[in-house]
């Protein structure tokens, strides 16, 4: 069989006509309820943005003002000036730096907002979160088990394990997403400055995505091997002289050199936010959410949507 490049237009007019007739006949005879139902759902998404081309606004250009135009130096003085302090230089890290244009993996993206891309670092409050939402039901059953087969138990032993199975895992949900802007790491595209999160003994600052690294960490395993997870920091060009100052800022789940391409790419204001991120800020928009989850979506990325199919409706979003 032919390489697609080398065929003519009539054989792959032919050819795509065959595969799409294979791939009806497969969800029709072969898929999975769940296959169908993704299949229909990426039908009906590519069905509203195909109403948006027609229609012409999906083609409409609108004004980019909300986009800062600051060359580096000027960002860089910008940070100094939100940070009330002069950079100085950090030592040089002994890691190797990741790539900034691989674009090869594929992962799934962080909180996005189009504004903001919100990367949570680790170790932090959100795993305080997660051991609290898989820990406080354990302890819950426990308690109820005990103190259904024992009567000596006193009664706010049961009232405890229910509450722990019950309320204490919503309200740990709560508290995560409302403490999320303290752990997180903020690329914002408007401003051109990555602001990094809060630590025991630093709080926050701004730099230039310039004089941020990524290293990429070995993969950590579990026992079984069945799980694994990316591990990875961000390493500082430099630091505001006045800060106290560590080393790594480590990124929730590691990430990869994908995400951290992608993210780069995000700051880059000189080309469109990549469809990368376009399940993301239409997540948070259905939410009314900003990508930290603490505000309501940006009003200025609003333009960007369709009000009722809460679907981006534009060829390049800015």
């Amino acid at each position: 069989m032919k390489k697609i490049e080398d065929m003519t237009e009539e054989e792959l007019d032919s050819y795509l006509a065959n595969k799409a007739k294979e791939r009806e006949r497969y969800y029709r005879e072969e898929a999975t309820e769940e296959e169908k139902e993704k299949k229909a759902q990426r039908d009906a998404y590519l069905a509203r943005e195909t109403s948006y081309r027609r229609s012409g606004i999906f083609y409409e250009e609108l004004p980019k003002d909300h986009l800062h135009n600051l060359s580096y130096k000027e960002r860089l003085a910008k940070a100094e000036e939100l940070n009330g302090c002069k950079f100085k230089e950090a030592k040089p890290c002994k890691d190797r730096f990741a790539p900034r244009d691989d674009f090869s993996g594929v992962s799934y993206p962080s909180q996005c907002d189009g504004r903001v891309v919100s990367v949570p670092r680790s170790p932090g409050l959100w795993s305080i979160r997660l051991h609290g939402l898989v820990l406080g039901p354990i302890i819950g059953v426990c308690l109820l088990g005990v103190s259904m087969t024992d009567d000596s138990m006193p009664a706010w032993h049961s009232w405890l394990g229910l509450f722990l199975l019950t309320a204490f895992p919503l309200i740990m949900y709560k508290i995560g997403n409302a403490i999320r802007i303290v752990d997180a790491i903020e690329f914002n595209r408007h401003t051109g400055l990555v602001r990094t999160p809060y630590t025991l003994f630093r709080k926050p600052f701004y730099i230039p995505i310039e004089d941020l690294e990524y290293v990429v960490g070995p993969e950590v395993k579990n026992m079984r091997g069945s799980a694994s997870m990316q591990t990875g920091y961000l390493s500082c060009r430099k630091y505001p002289e006045h800060y106290w100052f560590g080393n790594r800022i480590g990124i929730a789940g590691g990430g990869d050199t994908h995400d951290w391409s992608q993210m780069n790419r995000f700051m880059d204001i000189t080309q469109p936010i990549n469809r990368y991120y376009y399940k993301a800020m239409e997540y948070t928009f259905k939410k009314n959410k900003n990508a930290h989850g603490n505000g309501p979506f940006p009003e200025v990325m609003k333009k960007y949507f369709d009000a009722d199919d809460c679907q981006i409706n534009r060829m390049e979003v800015w």
